[in-house]
């Protein structure tokens, strides 16, 4: 911290409660939203209630430090990022506070989709709609007036809100509502000077808004969506004031929104919504205006680019979408019946065809799942476009105006030209039936240098735009995207902003340079920046890079402006500009932010729902350190290992991110880097070499187990080591699975000696959890095998994957158990053997991390040829049109998918292999990750976040119907066994159970109960 800095933190300590933090890594994730933009703040506040604001509020005002209000930053604009301190509200201010008949009290870092999850079952939502709403809180909707695909008919926030708990720059906390106009005097004599102040800013905005009355009515006509500049227009009547009017869409720059209560409306009963397709833009224009006399809850306009991707996210939209549709229209429409929902379907059909004959009814939906899937075809819009590849992407350099409805068709157009005159193409997506278009040019990542072709593309847009009565901004807010541009919207008006901005805020502390601004090149002047890099330094050869105490000497880059870069050596095999690209696919939507059900994205999020937990906090840091706002020591420091410790490898972020960004892989590379640099905690090493001291265990059973057992023992292992005392362990087999397979055994299947392996044969890796603890996996598997006629051979030589090293970022010794792995398994993959393993960590690591491991020319050939046990067997049961000869399972069975097995395949193969099995009454889990993620889950310090992320998992399997819960995860299947007495098999031995091929599994039913045990 600099002097300043420290200043603050001893002036605030002890009085907030909050979350200050100061160090350059979080600086760094708050540096960027969703937008192009990149403004390093001072520090980053998260209040944890509205007296830390006040306090926030009133110290802000004495130091002259500015106030930049953020929720969950997904803003396009750049409105949630500037020079000051970032208040964070995301972070505590989550809660849902009352609930009423017709309203809703809630905290501003509430989730839209949140809150309406807890408002479903007393039959109300919250309507407005905005696009990512599985992650924008309810104060970034009030915060840019968010509207959505269904503005036409149930408005936008503004239209919602009932009051505002707000805090006025100097700690003045003010609820506003609706009521009478304030006296023009303001009495002093009873009042509280929280209530004179109020007064004042009540009578002021009255007073200055009845003044310029005809000028706003004049500028601010109301036939469209605008949340372009202050919203004036419907704030003051002859008898009241509603001031929450003006409050929302002002971005933060009058008020810090602490609470708001907002109105609810009734479930929609029955809705019916129409995909309809076009040969040609202009009829679905055409059409829109038709449509728009029949009154529907939405009508969205997509162009051909975004239906060509909306066929390549889901086979469902390939089967109905055809690649010759142009444009779609979505149209939704609501009854008093189910019929009467379907007619009006029909009617809007019937109407497009009378206009174009050629038009199609691509898909109906009456059903809420149905209905959902249809729109998760806009909503995707973004995340599909992020998909692209390629040096132009889909930019939001001006993406969100609006016009006249009517307009519409003139206006695209019109732009069209324009484009076509900078030659430059881009995505349409238009809320049709609003007038409200959402346009992103395609564009190389915006550099400094391309200022100027930027802002006279911007300029000709909007100048369109405002020549047919339109806004700049219809829902996305101005931020320092649209901002300066607000003076050719409103000329005169402008003014009137000013002063309204000066009445709230005369110190220009809140959000400062957003709506009310002198900057005219405010659109362009802060660019998020790219990469610089040198002479790339990759990993060496073999993999192996110099030390990161190279770099870590380097002197601390400038606080104030960005340095060219002093990169680390790299401990991973890839090169910084792989780095760079891999950081420049993240464009910070946010989606990696989502609490919505049915996603695993990032687990460890979901229940710390802080910013440095998102993935997206990960790539912005490393993309920090790439641009030279961050050095080698902080990349290598406790900061960033913290920052990295929030990811556990689970891959989940990665499967789920629109553009796939490789945030695990992104994340052991930090966490390389500070074992390179301080080397690995005693916790860490002990777990990540648990395969060292597993022999032992084996050798030791009556000793090693009896200690597993006893709470003394384990209470001196936590002290010790560090694994949590009430974490169940996995007692350790007599003998390990590798010296039983070379001992053989009476009734084993035989295993082919190396040497003489036909065609075929499988090579079984079996990694450490078989091993040393439950060889009769590895023994059923080999009994499936052999049921099958398939020829097995089990390499003696092999050791653990090493997954648990890299994980920790210990890559030197991870790296030794690789070197030993490739030589024993490379002769086999190079020969076309398929290498199988029944855990899925085991092919994540011989998969995915090898390759990033180590440079050997085998690893390539190990990758490709290595499969997981489960899709290796339904492979080939189908090739061969074989089943398997199993006997019946009449008991109620739970099946979790693993997260590595999603990393690999969706949906599991063992869903299809399971349900083969006869009379098993199998319920396939969707509750999320485990949360036990490998040693994760062993440790103190993560017991209980692990317990927490897995807790409908564990709380499912302690339910009384089920007899048995089943995963082939080993990780997993600890957790699903803490705090239970359900047992947990893999579906090996579950098959092979079936198949009667697995005498030393038994399922023995407890007397007097209904659990079964497993012996």
């Amino acid at each position: 911290m600099d002097s300043r800095q420290q200043r603050i933190a001893d002036d605030l300590a002890g009085a907030f409660e909050g979350d200050l933090r100061f160090d350059r890594v979080t600086r760094a994730l708050y540096a960027t939203d969703a937008s192009l933009y990149h403004l390093r703040p001072l520090g980053v506040a998260s209040p944890r209630h509205a007296d830390d604001v006040v306090l926030l509020a009133r110290y802000a005002e004495e130091n002259r430090i500015p106030l930049i209000p953020r929720g969950a930053g997904t803003g396009l604009a750049g409105g949630a990022i500037g020079t000051g301190l970032i208040v964070d509200f995301a972070r505590y201010f989550t809660a849902i506070e009352e609930i009423g008949e017709e309203t809703v009290r809630v905290q501003p870092g509430v989730v839209r989709d949140v809150l309406n999850r807890a408002l479903k079952p007393h039959g109300r939502y919250f309507p407005p709609d905005p696009s990512n709403t599985a992650v924008t809180t309810i104060g970034g909707m009030l915060g840019v007036d968010a509207a959505g695909s269904h503005a036409i008919r149930v408005g936008s926030t503004r239209d919602h809100v009932r009051q505002m708990d707000v805090v006025l720059i100097g700690g003045h906390r003010c609820a506003f509502q609706e009521e009478p106009l304030p006296p023009a005097v303001i009495p002093t004599e009873g009042l509280a000077p929280q209530e004179q102040h109020r007064l004042r800013i009540l009578s002021r905005v009255s007073h200055l808004l009845r003044v310029h009355r005809d000028l706003i009515h004049q500028r601010q006509p109301p036939l469209i969506r605008n949340c372009a500049g202050y919203h004036l227009r419907t704030v003051v009547t002859d008898q009241a004031i509603h001031l929450p009017r003006l409050l929302v869409g002002s971005e933060g720059t009058l008020a810090l929104t602490v609470g708001a209560t907002l109105h609810t409306a009734p479930l929609p009963q029955h809705r019916g919504v129409g995909l309809l397709l076009f040969g040609r833009m202009d009829a679905a224009l055409s059409v829109v205006q038709a449509l728009i006399e029949q009154q529907p809850s939405a009508c969205d306009l997509l162009d051909r680019r975004l239906l060509s991707l909306g066929r390549e996210s889901d086979p469902r939209f390939e089967a109905c979408i055809p690649q010759a549709a142009e444009a779609g229209l979505l149209v939704e429409q609501t009854g008093y019946t189910a019929e009467q929902a379907r007619q009006r379907i029909q009617m809007a059909y019937d109407t497009a065809r009378g206009i174009d004959a050629s038009v199609r009814l691509a898909a109906e939906a009456y059903t809420d799942d149905e209905i959902d899937f249809l729109w998760s075809l806009p909503q995707k819009v973004v995340p599909n476009l992020l998909r692209l590849v390629g040096e132009t992407r889909a930019q939001p350099v001006v993406e969100d105006m609006a016009v006249p409805p009517a307009a519409l068709h003139e206006a695209l157009r019109r732009l069209q030209q324009v484009l076509q005159k900078h030659r430059v193409t881009a995505s349409l997506y238009a809320h049709a039936a609003s007038g409200q278009i959402h346009l992103r040019p395609f564009l190389p990542h915006p550099r400094a240098e391309d200022g100027p072709r930027i802002e006279a593309l911007a300029r000709e847009l909007y100048g369109i735009v405002i020549s047919v009565g339109g806004s700049i901004s219809g829902e996305h807010g101005d931020g320092l995207s649209r901002t300066a541009f607000l003076r050719s919207q409103y000329g005169p008006l402008y003014r009137v902003f000013r002063e309204v901005k000066h009445i709230f805020d005369p110190l220009n502390l809140l959000n400062p340079d957003k709506i009310v601004s002198d900057d005219p090149h405010l659109t362009v002047k802060y660019f998020r920046p790219l990469p610089a890099l040198p002479a790339a330094s990759s990993a060496g050869e073999d993999g192996h890079p110099p030390s990161a105490g190279a770099a870590s000497d380097a002197s601390s880059a400038s606080d104030d402006t960005l340095t060219p870069p002093r990169l680390v050596p790299l401990q991973l095999h890839w090169s910084h500009e792989a780095l760079a690209s891999e950081t420049l696919r993240c464009n910070a939507c946010g989606v990696c932010r989502t609490l919505e059900a049915g996603l695993r994205m990032c687990p460890l999020f979901r229940v710390t729902p802080r910013e440095e937990a998102s993935p997206r906090a990960k790539a912005n840091a490393i993309r920090a350190h790439l641009t030279g706002d961050l050095d080698p020591a902080d990349v290598a420091g406790d900061d960033m290992k913290r920052l990295a410790n929030l990811c556990f490898n689970c891959k989940q972020c990665q499967l789920e991110c629109p553009s796939n960004v490789n945030i695990p892989h992104l994340m052991i590379e930090a966490k390389a880097q500070y074992v390179a640099m301080h080397g690995l905690r005693k916790t860490d090493w002990i777990l990540s070499r648990a395969h060292s001291f597993g022999s032992w265990g084996c050798w030791a059973t009556p000793i090693s187990n009896w200690l597993l057992n006893n709470r003394w023992a384990r209470w001196g292992l936590e002290r010790l080591v560090g694994i949590a005392r009430d974490r169940k362990l996995p007692r350790f087999a007599n003998r390990t699975f590798l010296e039983s397979v070379r001992s053989g055994g009476p009734g084993r299947p035989p295993t082919l000696p190396k040497g003489s392996l036909p065609k075929g044969t499988v090579i079984y890796f079996a990694d450490y959890f078989v091993n040393y603890h439950d060889p009769q996996l590895g023994w059923a598997f080999l009994a499936l095998l052999d049921q099958l006629r398939i020829p097995v051979h089990v390499p003696l030589e092999q050791t653990a994957s090493g997954l648990a090293m890299i994980s920790a970022g210990d890559l030197e010794a991870a790296r030794a158990l690789a070197r030993e792995n490739i030589r024993v398994l490379g002769p086999y993959a190079r020969e076309g053997h398929p290498i199988v393993c029944t855990e899925p960590a085991a092919v994540i690591a011989l998969k995915q991390e090898y390759p990033r491991l180590i440079d050997h020319p085998d690893v390539a050939e190990i990758a490709a040829q290595t499969q997981e046990a489960g899709r290796f067997l339904l492979d080939r049961l189908r090739e061969r049109n074989q089943s398997l000869p199993l006997t019946p399972l009449p008991f109620p069975a739970a099946y979790h998918t693993p997260c590595h097995t999603r990393a690999l395949a969706s949906p599991s193969p063992y869903l299809e292999l399971l349900r083969s099995i006869p009379e098993l009454q199998l319920d396939p889990l969707e509750l999320g990750c485990s949360g036990m993620a490998g040693a994760f889950g062993l440790t103190r310090e993560n017991f209980e976040v692990s317990l927490a992320i897995g807790r409908p998992l564990i709380d499912r399997l302690a339910q009384p119907d089920l007899k048995l819960g089943v995963t082939e995860c080993s990780s997993c299947k600890l957790q699903m066994e803490q705090g239970t007495t359900t047992p947990t098999l893999h579906p090996l031995k579950l098959l092979a159970l079936a198949c009667g091929l697995a005498p030393d599994v038994r399922l023995r039913l407890l007397p007097n109960t209904k659990r079964f045990v497993v012996s």
